[in-house]
């Protein structure tokens, strides 16, 4: 009886309303600057290969950014999986792709990655979903600010070299 209920809310769920398709295309927006409540976005594809793009805007010259295969199994069967997710930033929107910042693994790991200036940005995601009903994986991103102690070490370093500098004798000239 538990293994009819089991499969019949499997198949509930493969047939529900869940937006599945591939190469999909987003507008992020501005992304938030906050660690604790990043932009994130729940994908869902038919079992293919995809290419997905996210344009954004960054507020500060750093981004966070991590992505992860959502896997499902049953009884051995892999109902949702991606394999090769991993994505790549690109400066200016996904029309007019500028400068390119790297390529990262989906693994779940957050990186932070250094960009020249605020502005707008986009992530190619690619990947193959090859479950039984396709595949799923998530996306957080938020415009990374710099974390206090970062700026305070900063602003004593360059502290130090101005006092060093200002208390530094003139050369004396060669006779």
């Amino acid at each position: 009886m538990k293994t009819k209920f089991v499969l019949a809310s499997l198949a509930l769920l493969a047939a529900s309303s869940l937006a599945s398709a591939n190469n999909i295309s987003i507008d992020a927006g501005v992304l938030p600057l906050s660690p604790a409540s990043p932009y994130a976005h729940l994908f869902v594809h038919d079992a293919s290969a995809f290419t997905d793009t996210i344009d954004f805007i960054v507020s500060s010259g750093s981004l966070g950014a991590s992505a992860n295969s959502l896997n499902v199994e049953f009884r051995g069967l892999p109902v949702f999986d991606i394999q090769g997710l991993s994505y790549s930033v690109w400066g200016g929107t996904s029309a007019a792709s500028t400068v390119w910042y790297g390529t990262f693994p989906g693994n779940n790991i957050s990186y932070d990655i250094g960009l020249n200036l605020a502005g707008a940005y986009h992530l190619v995601v690619t990947g193959v979903a090859d479950g039984l009903n396709g595949g799923a994986y998530g996306v957080a991103l938020v415009s990374a600010v710099p974390e206090p102690e970062m700026l305070l070490m900063l602003l004593a370093g360059l502290g130090i070299v101005g006092v060093v500098s200002r208390h530094k004798k003139p050369a004396e000239k060669a006779a």
